[in-house]
């Protein structure tokens, strides 16, 4: 219900989004294609020796090389148990999946010239056998290149040397995502692709466990470990999403044949974008410390949004209030133009799942903004909270008659709210690295916030009290606030550095800590970034981060997983997070974890 508002409400102003709709739908097949006389997950040269100690990965990423040699065993078959190419045109449809083109391993080996296979096919001969490499086409490009967010993650995740019969424990399972999908950093889509995605992982590791147990002759259940190395700022963050709901459910309760389901997150990059604040109603607000002293205190119920020009894309900022009983007045605010001039909302007391939307005009009936209120929860529910969506279009022209934003600071005044303070927190809307530049992040204003130390260092945690309304703790991805998925923090500095060193952008979790565990996501503070796989054998890139520290944790716990009995792996967050502090005693928290890659050499 609340899916569908929101497209009501905002769908002349998010056209890419509405404009791709059409492609989850059922396709006609684009390129028929013969992929073989079998569709099984792997080729017999490909099944792990001892099924028992055997751990399957999954990454929901964008443009996964399928074919990397990191991603084969020693005979050349694929470890690849199956990959939903969500982008894909569909060259022979499958009763499961809507859209897109799926292949198993042993299609993938037939495609490659294995196993009967009448033609010998490099990998980049396939993609663009496949469709997934055809330059005419805006979405047949990705595959060309050297690089890529998925090539980075799956091989990071789950690859490992031809010859590396460790390899033969990890086979992978992929979900490829679209290109206009990643392309939306407001991630508007994204949720559904990933729920779909999630669903496609969970089918396709029944059946490789089943496999694995008809071969060893004995019923065994397959651990599973879900790399997601993809977020958004905003959001409910309390765990109540779909994306969190599902996977916390899976993790607390595995499907038949299944053994411990983990979900692997990145806690997110954006601890000091200032995208995070909590606003407190005027009657309640209470003077913020004076800074410097021969300045009045001010009011914590005002703050500014400063939208950047020459945006290309939506600006949008979420106010979430607490949790409180239905049936109570709105939320209202006090929003003001950089010139000055104010409005100020009025919504009716809202019910769960529906919505309400008003429109601010210029004086020439130019819609400068409009504001969204929802209730979040359900119908039945004895709590739910109230959401206001301020929705901002482009900041600049470059079509007649487009609707744009003022650029400049706007001030944001919390009049009253129905449970207290409220969260505010900007949705991301950057660029992601690859596409096309577009949108600007816009950030908050805040007198009182200091971005820099004195000593002139990032900061770290919220001060207790906090001392601004801007918050850096809480600055999670707002994917990953469930209480059994794995939140993955950023290091910096070789594994063997104690105490272990944060990156200084490396989201925080609401109690400051940053992450469940943490691995490294650059060599240091001046050197960025750490090696990963490219697209093609040779192609190495230096990718930065908690997208890219959350494969190696992902790769880790799969490992782990593998080397301990049946009744020694971890079932639980909290037990992962227990096993890894064992490893390191007496080192700080989170714990950090640093396994072996294939390109390790004297690091």
């Amino acid at each position: 219900m609340i899916v569908q508002n929101t497209i009501d409400a905002f769908g002349d102003l998010v056209g890419d989004y509405i404009d791709h709709l059409g492609d989850l739908a059922p396709r006609d097949v684009v390129l028929a294609r013969d992929l073989g006389p079998k569709d099984g997950p792997l080729s017999p040269q490909a099944f792990p020796p001892n099924p028992k100690a055997t751990c399957i990965v999954a990454v929901i990423d964008h443009t996964i090389p399928f074919a990397h040699h990191l991603l084969t065993c020693a005979s050349g078959h694929s470890r690849v148990a199956g990959i939903w190419l969500q982008g894909a045109p569909t060259v022979s449809p499958a009763p499961h999946i809507p859209f897109g083109q799926h292949l198993t391993g042993q299609q993938i080996d037939y495609l490659r010239g294995l196993d009967g296979g009448p033609v010998r096919r490099s990998p980049e001969e396939l993609y663009r056998w496949l469709g997934l490499i055809a330059p005419a086409n805006a979405t047949g490009r990705w595959f060309m290149r050297q690089y890529s967010h998925g090539a980075a993650v799956a091989g990071t995740a789950a690859g490992y040397a031809p010859e590396d019969a460790r390899g033969l424990a990890h086979p992978l399972i992929g979900v490829s995502l679209p290109d206009w999908a990643l392309a939306d950093t407001s991630g508007a889509a994204t949720p559904l692709l990933i729920q779909a995605g999630v669903t496609y992982i969970i089918a396709q590791a029944r059946s490789l466990s089943w496999l694995l147990s008809h071969g060893a002759g004995q019923p065994n259940r397959r651990p599973l470990v879900i790399n997601i190395s993809l977020g958004i700022t905003a959001g409910p963050r309390d765990g109540s999403s779909l994306i969190e709901r599902l996977q916390d459910k899976l993790s607390r309760n595995p499907p038949t044949g299944l053994g411990p389901v983990h979900f692997v997150l990145s806690a997110g990059n954006s601890r000091q974008e200032m995208l995070n604040a909590v606003l407190t109603p005027r009657a309640k607000a209470e003077p913020a410390p004076a800074t410097p002293p021969d300045k009045p205190a001010e009011v914590m119920d005002e703050i500014g949004w400063q939208l950047l020009p020459d945006d290309r894309t939506l600006s949008s900022l979420e106010i979430w209030s607490a949790p409180h009983a239905p049936k109570q007045d709105a939320i209202r605010i006090m929003l003001t133009a950089p010139d000055g001039r104010s409005v100020t909302s009025n919504f009716a007391p809202p019910e769960a799942g529906k919505g309400q939307i008003a429109y601010i005009r210029d004086d020439l009936g130019y819609e400068v903004a409009r504001l969204y209120l929802q209730g979040w929860g359900e119908e039945e529910d004895s709590v739910m909270r109230q959401v206001l969506t301020i929705i901002m279009p482009p900041s600049v022209v470059w079509l007649p008659d487009v609707t744009t934003a003022v650029a400049g600071k706007w001030m944001l005044q919390l009049l009253s709210a129905p449970a207290g303070s409220c969260d505010v927190v900007i949705q991301r809307d950057d660029r992601v690295p690859g596409f096309p530049p577009s949108g600007r992040q816009s950030y908050l204003v805040d007198p009182g916030y200091q971005i820099w130390l004195p000593n002139g260092q990032w900061p770290g945690p919220d001060p207790v009290p906090p001392k601004a309304m801007i918050r850096r703790d809480g600055t999670l991805n707002a994917y990953a606030w469930g209480s059994e998925q794995i939140r993955c923090g950023a290091a910096l500095g070789p594994f063997s550095e104690n105490p272990t060193r944060i990156a200084p952008y490396s989201s925080l979790l609401k109690d400051g800590a940053a992450g469940d565990l943490v691995a490294t996501g650059d060599r240091g503070m001046a050197r960025r970034g750490v090696l990963a796989s490219g697209m093609t054998p040779a192609a190495m890139s230096l990718v930065s981060g908690t997208s890219i520290a959350t494969p190696r944790l992902t790769r880790w716990l799969a490992e782990t997983m593998a080397s301990l009995a049946e009744a020694e792996r971890p079932k639980t967050r909290d037990e992962v997070i227990a096993l890894a502090r064992a490893a390191r005693f007496g080192w700080p928290d989170p714990p950090r974890v640093d396994p072996k890659m294939p390109w390790d050499i004297g690091e």
